[in-house]
C-alpha cells in the first residue's frame, strides 16, 4: 500500500517538475516580459568589432601589395632592366672642341658698304657761304684675310669703288665733276692697293675693337700715288664691320679743284670714308 503511494508521489513530483521547467522556460524566452541579455549584446559588439579589424587588415593587406613588388615582379624588372643600354659614363671632362680656324677670308657686301668723298666749297655769289658737299656710292668690291694665330699674316686684297657713280643731292654738280673735274666718265674705276698693314694686334678677340693704319697707292685716272687709311674694325667670326678714311689732295691726282668763275670755289682737300661689312666666305 505505502509503496503504491510512493509510487504516485514520485509521478506527481516529476509533473511538477516538468511543469515548473516549462514555465521557467517559457518566461525566459518572452522577449516582452524580460530586456535583452547584455552579455549576448556585448557578444555581438565584440564580433562586428572583429568582423571589422578583419576586413581593415584585409584592406591593408591589398593596398601593401598593390604598393610593394612581390618577389617575381622585381625578379621580372631585374630582367627587363639588363636588356637596356646602360649609358656611359664620361671618365674626364674634356675641353671644348669648337676652336677658331687658323685664318678666315671675308668678302666686302656692297648691299652693306659704301664709299664717300667730302669736299668744302664756299659760293662766291652767296656772299661767300660755306657747304660741305658728299657724294656717295656703293660700286665697292674687295676681300680682307683675318689670320686669328698670328695677325700679322693678315692681309687686305685690292679695293675697287665705281667713282662713276658717286652721287651727291645736286644732279648739277655729279655731272661737272664726271665730266669736267674727276673725269669719271672716263676713267670710272679708282683702285687702291694694300701694301702694308701697321699697328695689328698680337690677338684677334672676336667682338673686340681692332685700330691700325693700312698704307697703299691709290689709282684715281691715270695717276696713282701713295695713301694711308686710318681703320677700325670689330671682328667677328661670321663677318667684320670696319670704318676707313683719310684724306687727299686732288691736284696731287692731275686736276684742279672746281672752280667756276664768281659762283663757286671748291677746296682741294677732300676726305674719303669707306663704311663696310664683310662677310665670312672661307676658312683655312
Amino acid at each position: 500500500m505505502w509503496r503504491s503511494k510512493l509510487f504516485r508521489f514520485r509521478i506527481r513530483w516529476f509533473v511538477c517538475t516538468i511543469i515548473l521547467l516549462s514555465a521557467a522556460c517559457a518566461k525566459d524566452t518572452n522577449p516582452e516580459n524580460y530586456p535583452a541579455d547584455q552579455s549576448e549584446e556585448a557578444i555581438g559588439i565584440v564580433e562586428i568589432a572583429t568582423l571589422e579589424i578583419s576586413e581593415n587588415i584585409t584592406v591593408e593587406k591589398f593596398s601593401e601589395a598593390s604598393v610593394y613588388p612581390t618577389k617575381s615582379s622585381l625578379e621580372k624588372n631585374q630582367k627587363d632592366n639588363t636588356d637596356l643600354p646602360t649609358e656611359a659614363i664620361p671618365t674626364q671632362i674634356t675641353a671644348e672642341t669648337s676652336v677658331p680656324t687658323k685664318s678666315i677670308l671675308y668678302v666686302i657686301d656692297q648691299s652693306e658698304s659704301n664709299v664717300s668723298y667730302g669736299v668744302g666749297e664756299i659760293f662766291l655769289n652767296q656772299n661767300n657761304r660755306y657747304n660741305y658737299a658728299e657724294g656717295v656710292t656703293n660700286i665697292v668690291s674687295g676681300e680682307i684675310l683675318v689670320d686669328f694665330s698670328k695677325p700679322n699674316l693678315s692681309s687686305v686684297g685690292e679695293i675697287t669703288v665705281g667713282i662713276k657713280s658717286f652721287k651727291s643731292d645736286k644732279s648739277r654738280r655729279d655731272n661737272a665733276i664726271r665730266d669736267r673735274w674727276l673725269e669719271s666718265n672716263i676713267f670710272p674705276i679708282a683702285v687702291f692697293t694694300p701694301t702694308e698693314l701697321r699697328g695689328l694686334p698680337e690677338k684677334y678677340i672676336p667682338g673686340d675693337m681692332v685700330d691700325f693704319e693700312i698704307d697703299g697707292n691709290l689709282s684715281v685716272r691715270n695717276t696713282t700715288k701713295p695713301a694711308s687709311f686710318l681703320v677700325t674694325l670689330t671682328i667677328n667670326y661670321d663677318q667684320i664691320v670696319g670704318h676707313a678714311s683719310t684724306r687727299l689732295q686732288m691736284t696731287d691726282f692731275g686736276f684742279d679743284p672746281p672752280d667756276i668763275s664768281g659762283i663757286l670755289k671748291a677746296e682741294n682737300e677732300v676726305d674719303i670714308t669707306f663704311e663696310f661689312v664683310a662677310l665670312a666666305k672661307s676658312s683655312n
